[in-house]
C-alpha cells in the first residue's frame, strides 16, 4: 500500500478551487512551459509532471468534470490508493463517506464561512475594545481635571457637589450615542469592506 499523499489537482496548478478560468489557464500556460523546457533539456521526470499538469487542466476546464471530481474530492487526505495508512483514520473517512449527508467541499465552504464570521467578529471586538478604552482615558482625564479644578477652586465647586451625579450621567449618554455613531459610520463600512475583499481574493486566487 502506497501511503504518499496524491496533491488535488488544484495543488498541481497552484490556484484556488474557486479560481476563474483566465486564472486557471494562465497558470497551466506557465507551469507546462516551464517543464517543457525542462523535458526538452533531457530531465525525464518532466513528462510526468507534464501529463499530470495536463490531466488537472483538462478535469479543472470542464465544468461538468470539475462538478464530478470536486463531489468526490472526500477528506483531506487524498492518497494513492484512496485510502489512509491509520486504521482510525481510514475509519472515519469510511463513516464519514457512508453517514455525512455533505460532500467534503460543502463542508469546506461551511468551515471556511465560520472561520470568517469569527475572523470579522473577533475584529469588531478589538474596535470595539478600542473605543471603549478610548472612552474610559477621556473619563478619567475628565474626573483628574475635576478633582483639580475643585482643590484650587474650592469655593466655585460648592455648587458642583449636589450636581455631582449629572455630568457622569451625562457622559454616558454621550458616551452610547458616540458608539452608535462609531457603529454606523465606522464599524459596518468598514466591515462591508472586509467582506469584499475577502470574495474579490477568493475569486482570485
Amino acid at each position: 500500500m502506497n501511503n504518499l499523499r496524491r496533491n488535488t489537482y488544484y495543488e498541481i496548478l497552484g490556484i484556488h478551487p474557486k479560481a476563474d478560468m483566465k486564472l486557471l489557464e494562465s497558470r497551466y500556460a506557465g507551469e507546462v512551459q516551464f517543464f517543457q523546457k525542462l523535458w526538452e533539456s533531457g530531465v525525464m521526470e518532466a513528462r510526468e509532471k507534464l501529463l499530470e499538469l495536463t490531466k488537472a487542466y483538462e478535469t479543472l476546464s470542464d465544468p461538468e468534470k470539475k462538478a464530478k471530481y470536486d463531489s468526490e474530492l472526500d477528506f483531506d487526505f487524498v492518497l494513492l490508493d484512496g485510502k489512509t495508512k491509520d486504521p482510525e483514520m481510514e475509519e472515519a473517512y469510511d463513516n464519514y463517506r457512508t453517514t455525512h449527508n455533505k460532500s467534503y467541499k460543502q463542508v469546506l465552504d461551511e468551515f471556511s464561512n465560520f472561520k470568517n464570521e469569527l475572523s470579522d467578529t473577533l475584529w469588531k471586538l478589538k474596535q470595539t475594545s478600542i473605543y471603549m478604552v478610548a472612552n474610559l482615558i477621556m473619563y478619567s482625564l475628565l474626573v483628574i481635571a475635576t478633582s483639580i479644578l475643585e482643590t484650587s477652586f474650592p469655593d466655585q465647586f460648592l455648587i458642583y457637589e449636589a450636581l455631582r451625579p449629572y455630568p457622569n450621567f451625562l457622559f454616558l449618554f454621550l458616551s452610547f450615542l458616540g458608539y452608535q455613531v462609531f457603529k454606523y459610520k465606522y464599524l459596518h463600512p468598514e466591515l462591508r469592506k472586509r467582506k469584499s475583499l475577502r470574495q474579490k481574493f477568493e475569486g482570485t486566487a
